[in-house]
């Protein structure tokens, strides 16, 4: 059986990184996939160019609930929201019946199986509140500390290989911190080649990538025949 998932973006990246980097995106999600799962890749027409803040996040969450027809439409199997601040992602359940998936929450709840404490890495700006956040997803427990990288979410897709030693540096001090599995906090580092296995080389523990949680969660979800709770009101 043929399984249709969709990476909605949060921005509209056909605007500010332009089509070929959609392009990348969708092929690099395409090799992931398990054999007879196909995956769409979506921006949205109007939001802010990278998701910085919790006003970005409220907006990108409006947003999104505005594609839930286009979505239906289509006939989707499943929808992967692409941002690890996962926005909307509480009101998209309550509103359409197919596993809707947040990077953010996959990846922490894969890095609590794996390690005793984990850190975060971020882009810079961020969003605020992550720990009431992780709080609010039963690891807060578990979180020890989270790093910038340096550079914004739309740096890296633009300066890639000047970024990477921001990157490693602030890996090393997650670990120095105390924790023993780091996420990438950023589906734009998510997307940069090889940056996960560097990352586990450099510093030594185990590293979740978002992208990839988030795609196998959806996955599994249609494996498992997950329905949202709007199925069942």
């Amino acid at each position: 059986m043929t399984s249709r998932i969709l990476y909605q973006l949060t921005s509209p990246m056909h605007r500010t990184l332009g089509q070929a980097e959609i392009d990348r995106r969708r092929d690099a999600l395409s090799a992931l996939v398990s054999p007879g799962t196909t995956v769409s890749v979506e921006p949205l027409e109007e939001g802010p160019p990278a998701v910085e803040s919790l006003a970005d996040i409220a907006v990108v969450g409006a947003e999104l609930v505005r594609e839930l027809p286009r979505w239906r439409a289509a006939n989707y199997d499943a929808i992967v929201i692409g941002c690890f601040s996962d926005p909307g992602l509480a009101a998209l359940r309550d509103l359409i019946e197919i596993p809707v998936v947040g990077p953010g929450a996959s990846s922490v709840h894969i890095a609590a199986q794996f390690g005793d404490r984990f850190g975060v890495l971020s882009s810079e700006p961020t969003p605020k509140g992550l720990h009431a956040r992780f709080r609010s997803l039963g690891v807060g427990d578990l979180f020890v500390s989270e790093r910038m990288v340096g550079c914004s979410v739309l740096d890296l897709s633009r300066r890639r290989n000047e970024v990477l030693g921001g990157i490693v540096e602030a890996a090393k001090a997650c670990v120095a911190d105390g924790a023993d599995v780091l996420v990438l906090g950023c589906l734009g580092m998510g997307f940069m080649p090889g940056l996960t296995d560097l990352l586990q080389r450099e510093a030594r523990v185990p590293v979740v990538n978002p992208v990839i949680a988030a795609l196998k969660t959806a996955e599994a979800a249609i494996s498992l025949g997950l329905r949202s709770g709007v199925a069942f009101h």
